[in-house]
């Protein structure tokens, strides 16, 4: 008879009950191992047995079944699966007409039935119902007893990724295979809590499904080879079919680390201390003086020496704080150059500290990723088999973008240890993408204070959480997802967390230090100088050319003259 009421349901099996298909039941392994889970709950009545014991005693419960029942429930469930956590009991009546009901279950699937009293001397009537059902209520699970094991060697799988850095499960100054070193000590707290050790299955990779099959540690799970995963991995949808992860244990974000490029890299920082505005009015201002000094010339010919040209080419001297070796005769013109002087040493001031300021301070160009794309910075990944995965199935476009461009043309050159990746981001224009674990560790050993204030990071890909898991459908689930919890309660999952994940370096003087100047910032000077240098050859060459063609018609004009005159 099946109940089924909030995804509970029930099993009576009446073993009284001589015929070949309840005696058959316990043969069919399969199908009686899908059934023994923690929401099934399975009664088993058998016929009288005389157990004396249990009428000698009037307080304690003796948790054990009869030496009958013992042998044949040995027997019935030698090869099935049933875990502390199953919910089957067996009824049987003593000598006295009472029932006596016992919860069985193994510590592993060799091992013999313990045995939990759950009700003795149990009378299907109102009063007897009452003292039972008081007695099961404050008596509950002995849960003590269920959490031993007895010293099962628990089949067990983990992966290294990086044998060649390996140097056992508690180094901490080695960055690669995080998610195995930074779960073991979970694993190894469950151990000292239920009694068992480790079968340690070890591979070189967690896998990934492949034509239906899954490779490494999931391989593993989905033969059956191991029950339970010493190591956290990322908890994808596809394992899911041959795992249950019991919680999360680490959360790894994954983030693209660079500094920004300086503003003289990706902007003309020689026009950037003023607004438009301002170098209009310089330009303007420039105009005025040229056309009053122009129009003092015009009135004053006779005495003052300055033609328009001279007066034009005053006036950009001036603004470059040039000096001029003509001085003018007449008051009018020497308050014109004062006053423009004097101008343009302010806006020179003001010109030159911005600059200074400029040169040092880093841009904002690359605020998300499409912004990466299209700097000039190179890029590179963290040599992990997730990093690879993760950029190929991505939906962003952006991160494709990022992927084919900039990561996909180096191939395999463009995965690279933390050591190698973040001393490029120190040295060149380069961005890494890494677990940021890794990468503060190699940061905190490498980077001087002041260089850390100059690290930014962006998310290019979302890893999902960490997690331990378990192979479908194990009857150990609910036990070590339990005690699991209880780790996270009292915190010794964060505590653990603490010590292996690092922390961000702190930014602690961000005003310290100085970057020199380079040929890449003093671009735009060598264009502007090779721009006047060309003009200038071209004015010369003009100039030449026009003063040979007034020398040839002086010369003709002379030869002219002379013929007429000897006539």
């Amino acid at each position: 008879m099946c109940h089924k009421q909030a995804m509970k349901g029930g099993l009576l099996i009446d073993a009284t009950c001589e015929d070949v298909a309840t005696t058959q039941i316990w043969q069919e392994e399969g199908v009686v191992n899908k059934l023994l889970l923690g929401n099934v709950y399975w009664l088993v009545l058998e016929k009288r047995f005389s157990f004396e014991p249990l009428m000698d005693s009037e307080s304690v419960d003796t948790d054990r079944l009869p030496p009958q029942l013992e042998l044949l429930y040995n027997e019935r469930f030698r090869t099935l699966q049933l875990m502390p956590f199953t919910n089957v009991v067996i009824a049987f009546q003593n000598a006295a007409g009472s029932w006596e009901l016992r919860e069985v279950f193994k510590p592993y699937r060799k091992a013999n039935l313990s045995a939990e009293s759950i009700a003795s001397r149990y009378v299907p009537s109102g009063l007897g119902r009452a003292r039972s059902g008081e007695r099961m209520l404050y008596r509950g699970r002995d849960v003590g007893q269920r959490r031993n094991l007895q010293g099962f060697a628990m089949p067990c799988g983990t992966a290294t990724t990086s044998p060649e850095y390996w140097k056992g499960m508690d180094d901490r100054n080695d960055v690669h295979d995080l998610f195995t070193k930074a779960n073991f000590p979970f694993i190894r707290e469950l151990m000292y809590d239920l009694n068992f050790t480790l079968n340690m299955v070890q591979v070189d990779k967690v896998g990934y499904k492949h034509n239906g099959t899954f490779s490494g540690v999931m391989g593993k799970f989905q033969n059956h080879s191991i029950e339970l995963g010493c190591l956290g991995c990322l908890m994808r949808t596809e394992r899911l079919e041959v795992v249950d992860f019991m919680i999360v244990s680490l959360i790894i974000r994954s983030s693209i680390i660079f500094r920004q490029p300086p503003l003289s890299i990706v902007a003309n920082i020689f026009e950037l201390p003023f607004s438009v505005g301002v170098w209009l009015c310089c330009f303007a201002m420039m105009a005025i003086y040229w056309v009053s000094m122009v129009g003092v010339w015009r009135c004053l010919a006779n005495g003052e020496r300055f033609t328009p040209v001279e007066s034009l080419v005053f006036i950009i001297g001036t603004m470059c704080q040039r000096g001029y070796e003509l001085v003018p005769h007449f008051n009018g013109t020497r308050l014109l150059m004062f006053s423009l002087q004097l101008t343009s040493f302010f806006i020179l001031t003001s010109y030159s500290a911005s600059i200074v300021a400029l040169l040092q301070s880093p841009s904002r160009a690359i605020t998300t990723v499409g912004d990466l794309v299209r700097s000039p910075l190179k890029a590179g990944v963290m040599d992990t088999s997730y990093g690879r995965v993760y950029y190929q199935e991505t939906q962003d476009a952006d991160v494709q973008d990022l992927y084919r461009k900039k990561i996909k043309p180096h191939g395999e050159r463009a995965f690279i240890e933390p050591n190698e990746g973040i001393a490029r981001v120190q040295h060149e224009m380069y961005a890494y993408e890494a677990e940021v674990n890794a990468a503060y560790m190699v940061i905190k050993e490498t980077f001087a204070p002041e260089e850390v204030c100059k690290l930014q990071e962006l998310e290019a890909i979302k890893l999902p959480p960490f997690g331990i898991p378990i192979v479908k459908g194990s009857k150990y689930r609910e036990l070590i997802r339990q005690r699991l919890l209880w780790q996270r309660e009292v915190g010794i999952i964060k505590r653990f967390n603490i010590i292996w994940i690092h922390q961000k370096p702190l930014c602690e003087n961000p005003n310290a230090g100085y970057s020199s100047v380079g040929l890449e910032e003093m671009r735009y000077l060598y264009f502007f100088l090779a721009v006047g240098f060309l003009v200038a050859f071209a004015v010369l060459v003009g100039e030449r050319t026009w003063r040979k063609e007034v020398t040839k018609k002086l010369k003709s004009r002379s030869a002219i003259i002379k013929g007429r005159s000897g006539t």
